[in-house]
Parts: C-alpha cells; structure tokens; sequence
C-alpha cells in the first residue's frame, strides 16, 4: 500500500494509539507506517447540520499485513458521528468488516469496531477529518492496540469550513480510507494536545463558577 500520511489528500488513515480523550476541534496530526493496514474505497461522506449527523459509508478492499496484500471480499467501512455546529465531537462509531483473503462467510465477519473518542481537523479548515477512537472489537483489534485514529479526506464536495453550521458532503462515493498502527512520536502530540484542552476547559470553569459566585446573594 506504501507509506502515506495527513497531508494525502487521497487517503483516510485509521491507526492505534493509547488514549481516551475529550473530543477536540484541534488538528490531531496523525501519521502511519506501510503496516498492518487495512485500505477502503468508494467512500460516501455526508453531514446534517440540521441533526449534527457526520457518516461515512464505503468499502473494505485490501490488508495487508507487512507481508503483502490481501483482497477483502464483501469489504465494510462504515463511520458515524455526532458533531455540533463548533466541531464538538459527542459520540460516535467506527465498524470494518470482511473477508480477508477470498470468499467466505455472509454476512462478512468484523475486523473492527470503535467508539469514537476525539475530533479534529486544520486549524485553516477543510481536510482532512481527523478522529481517535477506542477499539471494541473485531478479529484484528489485537494487532492495532487499544486505540485508534481515522483521517477522512472527502476529496469532491468536501468540507472546506472551520465550523459544522451547513451541510456538506461527497459528489459521490469517491472517498478513500487506510488503518495501520501509529508512527513513534504521533502519540506524544496528541496527548500533549489534550492536555492543552483539557486545562483549558477547567480554566472555562474556573471564570465561569468565579462569575457565578459574584452574582450570588452574599458574595464578595
């Protein structure tokens, strides 16, 4: 598959990491190495601003495992997310399903799920999508990690704003995906972001609790 990373404009990318994090508006910056990688295709991408509703709905089409590629048959990629209007990720899901290697079973079986747990995308806005997410399940889960993350880029008819106030979506199935594990020092980044967001909301509760009590009968 080779080596590709966030500035691809051809490529989503799912890998591990180990975090679970608020969701952020933040560029994640998110790289990967060649494997193990399972590739996706003909991706359909739409949001509904009016229910803050992100889904990506394709194809599963290769793994490969460092040792060379495999087809997916009866391939599923499938990503759904609750985003607001300030790029505030709430909840979400990841599920790729299929069978590795040549026919087999109907419906495919799962080669993994996820929960949804961060959100970002570049501080000019537009692509790519960037997600983190904590692996549930699936027969590969185990070579990923406990985590993972997604860069979804659109490609046509795409997101090309720094806020999810309208619709916005693919000009048809077009987009792309890839998952692998991390690359060294990705992790440290996004951790040091989080805890960037993370200080900053206490500090957003810290003013307003502070406000608050100066409005109270008896305060200072």
């Amino acid at each position: 598959m080779g080596s590709f990373s966030r500035s691809s404009p051809l490529f989503a990318l799912l890998f591990s990491f180990a975090l679970a994090s608020p969701a952020s508006a933040l560029p994640l910056y998110l790289t990967m190495p060649d494997a193990p990688d399972i590739a996706s295709a003909f991706i359909t991408v739409t949001y509904d601003a009016a229910i803050d509703s992100l889904e990506a709905f394709g194809t599963a089409i290769t793994f490969d495992d460092g040792l060379g590629q495999q087809l997916i048959r009866d391939g599923t990629f499938n990503l759904t997310a609750t985003i607001d209007g300030g790029g505030a990720l709430s909840s979400g899901s990841l599920t790729i399903g299929g069978n590795i290697g040549g026919p087999g079973p109907t419906p495919p079986p799962t080669l993994r799920t996820g929960t949804l747990t961060a959100f970002g995308f570049p501080d000019s806005g537009g692509d790519p999508l960037e997600f983190l997410f904590e692996v549930t399940g699936g027969n590969l889960a185990g070579r990923y990690g406990g985590t993972g993350g997604v860069i979804l880029s659109l490609l046509s008819g795409g997101f090309d704003g720094t806020t999810f106030d309208a619709d916005f979506g693919t000009s048809g199935a077009n987009a792309v995906a890839d998952t692998s594990v991390p690359e060294p020092g990705t992790l440290p980044l996004v951790l040091l972001g989080s805890v960037g967001l993370a200080a900053a909301a206490r500090r957003r509760r810290r003013a307003s609790n502070l406000r608050w009590s100066m409005r109270s009968p008896g305060a200072l």
